[in-house]
């Protein structure tokens, strides 16, 4: 078997992955990086886009991350990540969603609009939907109906609006 070394990724929402690999590449503000059994250590900045690792075993993964820190020691690579998603997780319908929403920010920015956080919202929901694209992902749902139930005692007569997908954010 080949040298491995851990590599072990965290998000705010829990531990990602913890796996014994022999090779890693993730996105810096850089641009890529590898890393290597045997790496000096290293500590970096992450950027948007796809973190590859080749395990022990020769099976291969693939994750979506955006912002956070990667650190590099002899015990092995520690991602602290902002967001963090195994590509084989991507809700390519709520991808979109944010896709449109981060284009519209962006295409019409008022004052409190937020551009750089719409940019990485952009930057992340492009790489989400080219990782599901190329992995052959198809959308988990198509949007969420709703229908209006009268409520017993009370007279209808307001519309409630229905048939669109509520608004994810990401």
């Amino acid at each position: 078997m080949p040298e491995s070394f851990r590599l072990h990724v965290v998000s705010p929402s829990g531990e990602v992955l913890d796996r014994q690999v022999v090779e890693v590449t993730a996105p810096g503000l850089e641009g890529q990086f590898g890393i290597l059994p045997r790496h000096a250590r290293y500590m970096t900045v992450l950027g948007v886009g796809e973190l590859h690792y080749v395990d022990a075993d020769g099976g291969e993964g693939l994750l979506v991350v955006a912002g956070g820190f990667a650190e590099v020691s002899p015990q092995g690579v520690n991602v602290l990540a902002q967001t963090a998603e195994d590509a084989e997780q991507i809700d390519v319908a709520r991808a979109e969603a944010a896709l449109q929403r981060a284009e519209a920010r962006l295409a019409s920015p008022d004052e409190g609009t937020d551009v750089a956080r719409a940019a990485i919202a952009l930057a992340r929901s492009r790489t989400r939907l080219q990782v599901a694209k190329a992995r052959g992902i198809k959308p988990m749902r198509t949007g969420i109906k709703t229908v209006q139930m009268p409520i017993p005692g009370e007279q209808s007569g307001d519309e409630v609006p229905t048939g669109g997908p509520a608004d994810e954010t990401d």
